[in-house]
C-alpha cells in the first residue's frame, strides 16, 4: 500500500516560495475548463519523472527517478528505473503490482480503495481529476505561465491517505509538469515530468499483466 500511496501522486509540486495568486470563480472555471478540453484529446503520454520523497523524521530526501505511459481510457504504467527496480500497471479494471521479489496482480474492481486509487491517478494524468466534485474540493491559482490546482480530498478513503493534492501545469501546453502528494503526517511527495510526449504511439506491451 505504501507504493500506491506514492503513485497516487502522478502529477504535485510544493507552493512554498511560489508568488501564486488565487484567482475568482469565473478564471477558475474558465481554467479548468481548458484543462478538461485538453485531456480529452489526449489519447496518450510518456515521460520520464523524478520523484523527492521528504519525510518529517528524516532531513535526507529519498530521490527515485521512473517512466511513465498512459493510454486512453484505462491504461497506465508507472515504472521506477533507479534507485530499484518496481512497476505499477493498470489496464482496465486489472493491476499488476511488480518488484524483483514478486509479482501481484490484483482485480480493482472488487476493492473499493484500488478502486479510488486508480480512478484518482487516471484523473490525475490527464487534469480531469480538477473537475471531479465528488473526489475533490478544488481550487486555482495563477504563478507567471504556471496554473496550480489544490484538491483537497473530500472522500473517507483519500483523507486517510492524504490531505492535499497539488498539480501545476504549463498555461500553455495544459499538461501538468508536476505533481505533490502531502500526508496527513506531514511527509511530503513531488513528482516532476520531463520529456512530456503527447499523443504519440504507445506499445500496448506496456500494458501487458
Amino acid at each position: 500500500m505504501k507504493y500506491l500511496l506514492t503513485l497516487i501522486t502522478l502529477l504535485c509540486m510544493p507552493l512554498l516560495g511560489h508568488a501564486q495568486t488565487a484567482v475568482n470563480d469565473a478564471t477558475a472555471a474558465q481554467m479548468m475548463q481548458k484543462v478538461g478540453e485538453v485531456a480529452q484529446k489526449t489519447k496518450s503520454l510518456q515521460c520520464s519523472f523524478t520523484q523527492t520523497k521528504t519525510l518529517k523524521m528524516l532531513s535526507q530526501k529519498m530521490i527515485s527517478k521512473g517512466r511513465m505511459c498512459y493510454s486512453q481510457p484505462s491504461k497506465l504504467r508507472w515504472q521506477y528505473t533507479s534507485p530499484y527496480q518496481y512497476t505499477f500497471i493498470l489496464n482496465g479494471t486489472k493491476v499488476m503490482l511488480k518488484s524483483t521479489q514478486r509479482k501481484d496482480v490484483i482485480d480493482a474492481a472488487k476493492s473499493k480503495v484500488f478502486r479510488e486509487i486508480t480512478g484518482i491517478m487516471l484523473s490525475s494524468v490527464t487534469g480531469e481529476c480538477l473537475t471531479d466534485k465528488q473526489r475533490f474540493k478544488t481550487q486555482m491559482f495563477q504563478d507567471g505561465d504556471k496554473w496550480i490546482a489544490q484538491l483537497t480530498p473530500l472522500k473517507k478513503e483519500m483523507k486517510q491517505m492524504f490531505s492535499l493534492l497539488v498539480i501545476t501545469f504549463d498555461s500553455k501546453q495544459l499538461i501538468a509538469t508536476s505533481v505533490e502528494m502531502r500526508e496527513k503526517g506531514g511527509d511530503n511527495t513531488r513528482i516532476e515530468l520531463q520529456q512530456v510526449k503527447k499523443n504519440a504511439a504507445v506499445s500496448d506491451d506496456e500494458f501487458k499483466i
